[in-house]
């Protein structure tokens, strides 16, 4: 009887491990089949862009800073940033060589004269040149037939130089200054140093060195006219074909602006390593361009009416032409509700 007893509790243990087992095997075997069903994630795929900016500056530091801080690529971008001058930006843009630009009011005038263009942010609204000369001179007035310097022709720096001067009395068109294109800031601070011009226009934060050499600032080109530049802008093919790339791309940008608006350390910190400044100068250039800033990208209406205005006089055109013809403002107003999130 005992035995039997044995028996039967055996057989049933037994049973139990079997069933048990057959259980665990059709785990097994579901398991592998359902990890065999599931996806693998899909990494996404990230895009290039190229942006052309004029001059290495504080200016354009939100590009810099959305590169350095990983903006771009949380929007799945690789973005590659090319200095080249105004010009070439617009030209580029209209070919397609490059996706975006910086030159915002390049673009803008260029937009206003028929080209394929569209301004999308702003990070400058006053522009932050200043009107430097030799330690001789203490008023604008003083430059009557004096030798001024500037970037370009038919750049930003022109229109600023002319503002001021005009602010002060004197008309660059009846050649009551001698205007002349020489370069970026530092080759014209070296023109001055040299005695080669009597005053240039330059900007943060070589308006802070020139200061420091005893060199004389005279004006900001910001008391005077309001200019929406630089930014970013874009041509009118990859804004109505890529409207998605075109809204990621914003979205970094901005967020770069916004970052240097709250961060003075860390954004002092990377001006001084891609300025190759001192960081006392760059806390100085920091401190003096803040107020020049955009607020979030939004344009200066009167800075971009300021480009229409002189592009119509340079072209000679009287009709009027809309804000929205040269600037979009429903993306930018897109991504800055999805930040206030």
């Amino acid at each position: 009887m005992l035995a039997r007893r044995s028996a039967l509790r055996f057989i049933r243990v037994t049973a139990v491990k079997r069933l048990v087992l057959n259980l665990l095997v059709v785990f097994l075997v579901n398991s592998e089949s359902a990890a065999q069903q599931v996806p693998l994630p899909i990494l996404a795929k990230t895009e290039k862009v190229r942006i052309g900016y004029p001059s290495r500056g504080i200016t354009v530091l939100p590009l810099r800073i959305a590169q350095i801080k990983g903006f771009f690529k949380e929007e799945g971008l690789e973005a590659e940033i090319i200095q080249m001058r105004a010009g070439v930006i617009v030209t580029a843009l209209s070919t397609g060589d490059i996706d975006y630009g910086s030159a915002l009011d390049s673009i803008v005038r260029s937009s206003a004269r028929g080209q394929p263009l569209k301004g999308l942010v702003s990070f400058v609204n006053k522009p932050m040149h200043y009107l430097v000369s030799r330690a001789e001179f203490s008023s604008v007035r003083e430059l009557r037939g004096k030798t001024l310097a500037i970037s370009s022709f038919g750049s930003t720096e022109q229109y600023t130089t002319n503002a001021i001067l005009r602010a002060h009395g004197l008309e660059p068109d009846r050649k009551d200054a001698l205007i002349v294109a020489l370069g970026d800031s530092p080759v014209r601070l070296e023109a001055l140093k040299r005695g080669i011009v009597d005053a240039t226009v330059i900007l943060i934060p070589h308006v802070i060195v020139a200061r420091n050499l005893g060199f004389k600032v005279l004006a900001h080109a910001g008391d005077f006219i309001e200019l929406s530049t630089p930014g970013l802008g874009t041509n009118d093919k990859l804004f109505r074909d890529r409207p998605d790339q075109v809204k990621r791309v914003v979205k970094a940008a901005v967020r770069g602006l916004l970052f240097l608006r709250h961060n003075r350390d860390e954004s002092v910190r990377i001006m001084t390593e891609w300025l190759a400044l001192d960081k006392d100068i760059a806390g100085q250039a920091y401190d003096m361009g803040l107020k020049s800033f955009s607020e979030d990208g939004s344009p200066s209406e009167k800075g971009l009416l300021t480009s229409i205005q002189l592009e119509q006089e340079r072209a000679g055109v009287k009709k009027d032409i809309p804000i929205s013809k040269v600037f979009d403002l429903g993306i930018l107003q897109e991504v800055l509700r999805e930040l206030k999130r």
